[in-house]
């Protein structure tokens, strides 16, 4: 008989309770409870992590919209009083009572820490087993390697695991700071993401039209995280590509957003779409596929990151057309996921889902099944850590 563990998961959700972000830190803490073990999601502000508010479309000092969308959201999927919200900014522990809390940071087994956003204070490190995991490689490793301060918060977990699944090879040129990462791909919850019905609105994707500060130095070389400069290169897809509709869904395009629909694209907030999980969910389902480029850092250097976006998509049967980032040395493309490179690939991609949508929605789900059933990945991500 398999051992129940006892497991913290440590992410981020409460600072910021939107959509793509809610499903990610449920998908490892509902996954977990689904495999039979005590879960337990916990979240630490620090002195400056301000809860973002998604009404207002700011950070502040009130946490309360995102308390209450990560207890519905966690209520909903059979976590019902399972996650604490430590908020140093408020001086309190929402969620459940301190002392519940600390009961089960010291009987905990593994300690689970999603992004490495949460500070490794003494209490979280008392269970004997823990594991960090990376989801924006190329910037988490440039900055591990220039920091010695975020390259010991690392070390101070056992086993250390990457979504850049080619890094680990040590090919991509991407420094690795004598840290043994571990390929992973991000889990989803099948059930949660039901096939969606019918052809579909457009070929959509979600996201942020602009992040500053996050360029990062490999190599010499001054690689972008920015999308919205890799978009001017196909804004006049639409206009190439009559009768297949495409769309984005973005936050702080501001007066681009107008240019773009001028240019045949459909264009929606897209914190008018997160703000609600479930808004977020549906948008997914009913759109035509996920079309959509990637950070520089991953193109350039390859380092095979795959979007737990995109996986949302393709288990819920919607092909993905994205750019390349490397992913085909681990995940079957050409039919339900297309890599492309250039606004030539890509329009041959989507005119090859558009031939044959019906195949290209199962073998979407097909891929999601295989390769992204949370059964499967967190199994091997326990069996990695060696807890199973």
């Amino acid at each position: 008989m398999k051992r129940s563990l006892r497991i913290i998961v440590a992410g981020f959700a409460v600072g910021f309770p939107l959509g793509g972000q809610l499903w990610m830190m449920l998908h490892f803490a509902s996954g977990l409870a689904r495999l039979g073990h005590e879960v337990v999601f916990v979240e630490d502000t620090s002195d400056w992590a301000y809860p973002f508010d998604p009404v207002l479309g700011y950070a502040g000092s009130d946490s309360s919209r995102g308390r209450a969308i990560v207890d519905r959201l966690f209520s909903d999927h059979g976590l019902a009083g399972r996650w604490a919200y430590v908020s140093q900014i408020e001086n309190r522990v929402y969620g459940m009572e301190r002392a519940s809390l600390d009961r089960h940071l010291a009987e905990a087994d593994f300690f689970l820490n999603v992004s490495g956003v949460i500070p490794l204070r003494e209490e979280y490190l008392q269970a004997p087993v823990r594991a960090v995991i990376d989801t924006d490689p190329v910037f988490t490793q440039a900055k591990v390697a220039e920091n010695t301060w975020n390259h010991d918060y690392f070390a101070a977990h056992q086993t250390c695991f990457t979504y850049g699944c080619n890094l680990p090879a040590g090919q991509t040129g991407v420094p690795l700071s004598d840290i043994d990462w571990k390929p992973l791909l991000p889990p989803v919850v099948l059930d949660f993401w039901p096939r969606g019905q019918g052809r579909g609105a457009n070929y959509t994707t979600i996201g942020t039209w602009e992040a500053k500060d996050r360029d990062v130095e490999v190599a010499g070389k001054k690689l972008a995280w920015r999308k919205n400069v890799k978009y001017e290169a196909i804004l006049d897809l639409p206009g190439r590509l009559p009768g297949v509709p495409l769309g984005m869904a973005m936050s702080g395009m501001k007066e681009n957003a107008e240019r773009y629909r001028a240019a045949g694209w459909e264009v929606r907030d897209a914190l008018e779409i997160s703000r609600d999980p479930v808004a977020y969910r549906d948008y997914i389902r009913n759109s035509r596929g996920e079309f959509t480029i990637a950070k520089d850092q991953n193109v350039i250097l390859k380092s095979g990151w795959f979007s737990d976006r995109t996986a949302t998509f393709l288990a819920a049967g919607r092909p993905a057309v994205v750019e390349d980032t490397g992913f085909g040395a681990y995940l079957p493309t050409g039919q339900g996921l297309f890599a492309f490179e250039g606004p030539e690939a890509a329009i041959e991609a989507l005119r090859r889902v558009e031939a044959d949508p019906q195949r290209a929605g199962d073998a979407a789900r097909a891929i999601a099944e295989e390769h992204f059933d949370s059964d499967k990945v967190l199994t091997g991500l326990l069996r990695q850590c060696g807890l199973v």
